[in-house]
């Protein structure tokens, strides 16, 4: 799926966000808001590693591990978090049901 990104622009689900009450996190996102993209290679799970976090280090999830190997290259050649936006928040029309959240961003240089 992202073994050729031509584009520098993409849009992707976070995952994991049903992890360590992240769900209370992506209670509080609102759609259009500032997000970021920060690198985490010291990650038992992957060294990949790319976590979603707001602007108050509340981390509600992960970049997929996939998309997290193209970019994670990346990101340690930019040396800085990279902000994404909210594009989207999925599900909580029920009561006990999950929410996902879509992001967007630019891939660093």
């Amino acid at each position: 799926m992202y073994k050729n990104i031509s584009t520098r622009f993409i849009e992707t689900r976070v995952v994991g966000v049903t992890f360590e009450n992240r769900q209370a996190v992506v209670a509080l996102l609102t759609e259009r808001e500032q997000v970021f993209l920060i690198r985490e290679p010291d990650n038992a799970f992957d060294s990949n590693a790319v976590k979603v976090q707001r602007w108050d280090h509340q981390q509600f999830g992960y970049l997929n591990r996939e998309l997290a190997k193209i970019l994670a290259p990346r990101m340690d050649r930019y040396g800085r978090p990279v902000k994404a936006t909210v594009t989207t928040l999925i599900g909580g029309n029920n009561p006990g049901s999950r929410l996902g959240v879509l992001i967007k961003f630019y891939l660093p240089e």
